[in-house]
């Protein structure tokens, strides 16, 4: 009888995660910052686009995703501006659903993450202050590209918690 070939030993299972973001802009910077951010072979990460509707759709949206596909892990980036507050933190931390909250929305926090200070105004000001300062919306991905490298957003992550925390959700 011929001696058994070598196998190769068995590789190691990645972890799988389910990241959620409200629109396309959400969808866009959570598709950049997995492209930073995600070492290759260590965790696969799926990026999804719940459509709008609000904090509590998005929250829907991601629980029925991740009960369809069974992810090990769960996170969703949402804004505050509508349909968002404590019930909904309650449930997201009773099913262990990782929120990282845009206050109150996405390019609030881009805006941030450029300059150091808290923008003024309400959502629809922000995006109006957004579209100004980058010259297009915060679902086109070259803005992403141009103004929001690695080197940007770890500067930006040092002073910015939801950022930091949403980095680290992503490496580890």
């Amino acid at each position: 009888m011929a001696p058994r070939a070598h196998r190769p030993p068995p590789r190691a299972q990645r972890r799988t995660a389910l990241l959620v973001g409200e629109g396309l802009a959400e969808q866009v910077f959570l598709s950049h910052l997995k492209a930073l951010y995600v070492a290759r072979g260590t965790k696969s990460v799926t990026v999804k686009n719940a459509k709008g509707k609000g904090g509590a759709h998005v929250l829907d949206f991601a629980l029925r995703q991740w009960q369809q596909a069974a992810f090990d892990e769960a996170a969703v980036m949402l804004d505050t501006d509508v349909q968002w507050g404590e019930p909904q933190r309650a449930k997201a931390r009773q099913k262990k659903v990782q929120v990282f909250e845009a206050t109150p929305c996405l390019e609030a926090l881009l805006l941030q993450i450029d300059r150091p200070g808290v923008p003024a105004g309400d959502a629809a000001a922000l995006k109006r202050q957004f579209v100004q300062r980058f010259g297009a919306e915060a679902h086109k991905p070259d803005i992403y590209e141009c103004h929001f490298g690695q080197a940007v957003l770890d500067a930006a992550a040092k002073r910015l918690s939801v950022l930091a925390a949403l980095i680290d959700f992503l490496r580890r």
